[in-house]
């Protein structure tokens, strides 16, 4: 934008409408996957910053984009004590215990009845009909399953 603005002379708002116009018709993001992924790294990537979260979202759906990527954190069948998830989450924010609650909330991590033990489910949660399914990254659904399954992406 501002190599054609500077090339130019044009200001911002018709520099934009003119490299829009030239936008290839063929848009890397027609692609639902690629467009669910960027959704979703644009969304975490504002509460981001030298790996730890800057903030935490008041909206749910945002909130659901951060606890999808808190998942990358942890491995598909391995188990963790509560002091072990409690490690993980503190490095990334101080509310920990809340962080913790809403992953199984959302059905990404499972807990012992005794809440002793946490492992990341097994499989995505099923979210139609509920609450959560206006709320859950297109993301989800399309990366999840694989990653709990412990493909390589």
């Amino acid at each position: 934008m501002r190599a054609r603005m500077e090339e130019t002379g044009e200001n911002y708002t018709t520099a934009r409408a003119a490299l829009l116009k030239t936008r290839p018709t063929t848009d890397v993001l027609a692609d639902p996957r690629e467009q669910a992924y960027a959704e979703h790294r644009t969304v975490v990537d504002r509460f981001l910053q030298g790996g730890h979260l800057t903030s935490w979202p008041s909206k749910r759906r945002t909130r659901a984009h951060l606890l999808l990527h808190l998942v990358t954190y942890f491995e598909p069948g391995r188990t963790y004590t509560e002091k072990q998830v409690n490690e993980i989450l503190a490095a990334l924010w101080q509310d920990y215990a809340f962080m913790r609650r809403e992953m199984v909330e959302y059905g990404y991590l499972v807990r012992t009845a005794d809440a002793s033990a946490y492992c990341l489910a097994t499989r995505a949660p099923d979210r139609e009909g509920t609450v959560l399914a206006a709320e859950a990254p297109a993301w989800e659904a399309m990366w999840l399953p694989g990653y709990l399954a412990a493909e390589t992406m």
